[in-house]
């Protein structure tokens, strides 16, 4: 036994790990140490560490590497595994491992006959489950395991809040205490969120869309975020949830975030252009200038109104709202809420945090702005940078952007009214409250910089512009009129 263990250990260290799409540390090795080693029939599950991160890996002998799962497979001589979760015998081993619960949200599904990824891109598993009547699941596994699961704790409380813009929650798998993997309801849908927006501004640009065409469509999302709010918030007892005063050293950490997110991005597309790794260098030394001779002004303007919060109240938020974490269902005109992980460029304590109930519309005027980016270069079949440039200048999207983004807000705003989550702002005119948004949206716009130009760096144009939007201004001046 031991000397198996060994050689999994070595092959996973030195061959599977560092090229898994999960593994934080991409194409590095890390000495890891196994916490916990089961194996039932084909079931073989690993719970290890590697830098005081703890992760879960549930394998399935097989007799071969499936082709389609060759970057989620692997073989040590003539023994070859797979990640388990793409197996339909998973849910019913993994059930009867010690240390092991199933925690039941509403009836379980029936016996899992079909298994297979929905996705391979994604940093944990998700896979499609169907069962023996046909019904079908979808099990999102988590390899990292927090120590505290943000997402999890969400979801619960969504659904026992019977929130309807969730998929539904049948279990929850926790190993130790620690939740390793949801069992939700499959949705169908046409595309994520952004699949209606998208299609129409594409035709609005051409010419041959009316403008208001999805403002309606706005607006309900605007309720969707107001009762998440309300649903995350009121009557709970556990403190996770519900609101709390907003003090200085709030205001003080979202200060100092900001600034951080400057300083990192700037000295990023140093090393950037420096080491040439961009295509469009030119356009590169761009952006960074653009960044450098403004980013502090709009960093201390944006720190100067986040003072108004002192006094006002934070709360459990989604954190990183956007069209691409929903699904569109066409047949009700209607949007479900897949992904509650929050930013994952946070630190463990910054995922926890509560903030105010605004940085989530914040993060969905950007999600507006994104989306109307790739519009953009579609119609005009354009680069990502020269879409920027085009937007930056004259930005074609701008009336249809505003339209949309005001329909949000205002549904927002009405959904809540007079419920617990107004209690500090009743005194404050609807157009200050929507002044609130402009520092998170410059916050955001950071962060998104922070992130491309980490990982994605030939992107890092879209959040740059986003910080010189007339939209953005707009929100800004909103508590002077």
């Amino acid at each position: 036994m031991e000397e198996r263990l060994s050689r999994l250990k070595k092959a996973l260290e030195d061959d599977y790990l560092p090229k898994a799409r999960w593994w934080p540390w991409k194409n590095t090795k890390r000495d890891i140490s196994i916490i916990s080693f089961h194996e039932l029939d084909s079931l073989v599950f690993l719970k290890f560490k590697a830098d005081n991160q703890k992760f879960q890996l549930p394998l399935m002998k097989a007799d071969e590497t499936v082709s389609i799962l060759k970057e989620r497979a692997f073989c040590i001589g003539e023994e070859c595994f797979m990640e388990a979760e793409y197996h339909p015998e998973y849910l019913s081993l993994i059930s009867k491992l010690p240390w092991t619960e199933i925690e039941i949200v509403s009836e379980p599904p029936g016996r899992i006959v079909s298994a297979k990824p929905i996705t391979l891109e994604s940093t944990n598993v998700v896979s499609l489950l169907t069962d023996d009547t046909g019904e079908r699941y979808v099990l999102k596994s988590y390899r990292l395991l927090p120590e505290t699961n943000l997402e999890a704790l969400m979801m619960k409380a969504l659904a026992l809040k019977k929130f309807e813009n969730i998929p539904r929650v049948y279990l929850f798998i926790r190993h130790e205490e620690q939740v390793a993997g949801i069992l939700m309801k499959y949705i169908e849908g046409v595309g994520d969120g952004g699949y209606p927006f998208y299609s129409h501004l594409t035709e609005y640009l051409k010419g041959s869309a009316r403008l208001l065409a999805t403002v309606g469509l706005s607006a309900r999302l605007g309720t969707i975020i107001g009762n998440m709010h309300k649903a995350l918030n009121i009557g709970h007892t556990d403190r996770f949830y519900g609101l709390e005063e907003i003090g200085f050293n709030d205001i003080e950490n979202w200060i100092k975030r900001m600034h951080r997110y400057l300083n990192v991005v700037l000295t990023r597309l140093d090393e950037i252009v420096t080491a040439e790794e961009s295509d469009s260098v030119e356009w590169m030394e761009k952006w960074r200038g653009l960044l450098d001779k403004n980013g502090l002004k709009i960093v201390e303007e944006a720190s100067n109104c986040f003072s108004a919060y002192e006094g006002l109240d934070k709360g459990r938020i989604h954190q990183d709202l956007h069209l691409a974490q929903m699904i569109y269902v066409p047949t009700s005109h209607d949007f479900i809420i897949t992904d509650f992980e929050g930013e994952p460029g946070r630190s463990p304590e910054e995922r926890i945090a509560k903030e105010p109930l605004m940085r989530d519309l914040a993060t969905m005027v950007r999600s507006y702005h994104y989306l109307s980016h790739a519009a953009v270069m579609n119609v005009y079949g354009t680069s990502i940078d020269r879409a920027s440039d085009v937007m930056l200048n004259n930005d074609p999207t701008l009336e249809w952007r505003f339209r949309n983004v005001t329909a949000m807000v205002n549904s927002y705003l009405a959904s809540i009214l007079n419920s617990e989550l107004t209690r500090k702002y009743r005194g404050l005119d609807p157009r200050k409250q929507m002044s609130l948004i402009y520092p998170w949206i410059v916050e955001r716009c950071l962060y998104e910089a922070y992130y491309e130009s980490m990982y994605r760096s030939e992107w890092v144009s879209i959040p740059i512009i986003g910080l010189f939007d007339p939209l953005l201004f707009s929100f800004k001046l909103a508590g002077h009129s």
